[in-house]
């Protein structure tokens, strides 16, 4: 699976090793994804997000505005990435 914990080990050690390298492979794209597998593997954990598909995809689409903002160093940008591109939909309230 694309967001599973062994999928995040290989990702945290690919990714340390080609930044610690000097290498310009772009960190963007993995911090995004590390984030979102850190999300998913929390999700598990507890039984408010396991139950409810629809809560877990809020906590990913969060964790992906959050991978966004640290790698880019601009948090209002995550969230509207997040708002535009990651989240398929929102309530109304917000």
């Amino acid at each position: 699976e694309v967001l599973d914990f062994k999928t995040l080990v290989v990702k945290i050690i690919g990714l340390t090793l080609s930044v610690a390298s000097g290498m310009a492979l772009g960190k963007e794209g993995p911090l995004v994804h590390v984030a979102c597998c850190w999300a998913n593997f929390c999700s598990k954990l507890s039984p408010r997000y396991m139950e409810n598909e629809g809560k877990r995809r809020e906590l990913i689409s969060t964790a992906a505005a959050a991978g966004v903002a640290v790698a880019f160093g601009a948090p209002v940008g995550g969230v509207l990435f997040s708002y535009e591109e990651v989240s398929t939909m929102f309530p109304s309230k917000t």
